[in-house]
């Protein structure tokens, strides 16, 4: 079993396989993103020696991210073999659901039933506005499709001041009759322009104006490590919740590592670069070796983001972290 030096064991993984993406939020990356050369990417066949190794070491859930994992040719097919790797016991996808939905049925049969939509906005100006792009409707018809097939959904919205303040409860009456759950992550610093962020809407902001839109809202209690704190609600059949991305309140229960396009392993998202898995896999070291090497690593974990983000002056966009 993986851990580190605060006995946080290793159960989770995020893995990255592209930076690309067909959207430009502005809260992700700049309208003109420098994207990494493909050949500086980890390989599939590189992602899946690697799990095989993590799952070997008590990793027993992924979930691929980008950019937008859609985007890269070939994800199917890797997924195909990823679903099948002895250990790994949940597989899972964010994306942002532009290219989804003609993939929906063979996910499906692969057994990959959750699903993360990133939605900042359910007005199609508000959209395009933090987009950039003209998608609504296609995101809108993935959302419908993954509801009808009984996807475990999570959608995702960044709360920005003066952007999508007034999408909270809009979004938030999705969940009025579907079963899913819709949560709302504070902003945080990695749009790759260096620009400040915000921090009027934190937390207790996106939990004030829930507790006033609904007059039963209350918290749920769970055992299970998660970034986000789970509400309830008698006016919705799904559920709501939020994540202190930017506050960092969850850091004492964090069981996950970070895999960047590139084949970085970031112990957090507000870690500097980090152990170099690609060269590793393209090495002549040994299984064990490279189990080391991430053992090694993972001793170098901060107790927190907070920590974390003193040793690390330039924060990279989040499509090249893999949010």
């Amino acid at each position: 079993m993986l851990t580190d030096k605060f006995n946080r064991q290793i159960k989770y993984v995020r893995l990255a396989v592209t930076d690309r993406c067909n959207l430009r939020c502005t809260y992700c990356m700049p309208e003109h993103m420098k994207f990494v050369q493909k050949d500086k990417l980890l390989t599939f066949e590189e992602m899946i020696k690697l799990m095989e190794i993590l799952a070997q070491n008590g990793v027993e859930k992924v979930r691929i991210t980008g950019g937008e994992p859609f985007v890269r040719s070939g994800l199917i097919h890797f997924l195909e073999q990823l679903v099948k790797i002895e250990g790994i016991k949940k597989v899972g996808i964010t994306s942002n659901g532009v290219l989804l939905e003609e993939h929906l049925e063979v996910l499906n049969d692969l057994g990959i039933k959750d699903i993360n939509l990133s939605l900042d906005a359910v007005s199609r100006s508000k959209f395009q506005e933090i987009t950039r792009r003209d998608d609504f409707d296609k995101v809108m018809s993935s959302l419908k499709k993954m509801i009808k097939m009984d996807f475990n959904v999570k959608v995702n919205m960044v709360v920005m001041d003066s952007k999508n303040t007034d999408q909270i409860i809009p979004l938030a009456l999705l969940a009025k009759n579907a079963p899913i759950e819709i949560r709302y992550i504070e902003e945080m610093p990695f749009n790759g322009t260096g620009r400040e962020v915000s921090t009027t809407w934190n937390y207790k902001d996106i939990e004030e104006v829930l507790f006033n839109e609904f007059s039963d809202f209350e918290k749920i209690k769970t055992n299970q490590p998660s970034t986000a704190q789970i509400y309830q609600t008698k006016f919705l059949k799904g559920k709501i919740g939020i994540i202190p991305a930017f506050s960092r309140t969850f850091c004492g229960t964090c069981d996950r590592l970070r895999i960047t396009s590139l084949g970085q392993i970031r112990n957090c998202l507000y870690s500097k670069d980090g152990l170099d898995l690609r060269a590793l896999v393209r090495s002549d070291m040994s299984n064990q070796e490279i189990v080391d090497e991430i053992q090694n690593h993972l001793y170098k974990k901060k107790k927190s983001g907070w920590e974390e983000e003193e040793d690390n002056n330039q924060l990279d966009s989040m499509s090249m972290i893999g949010g």
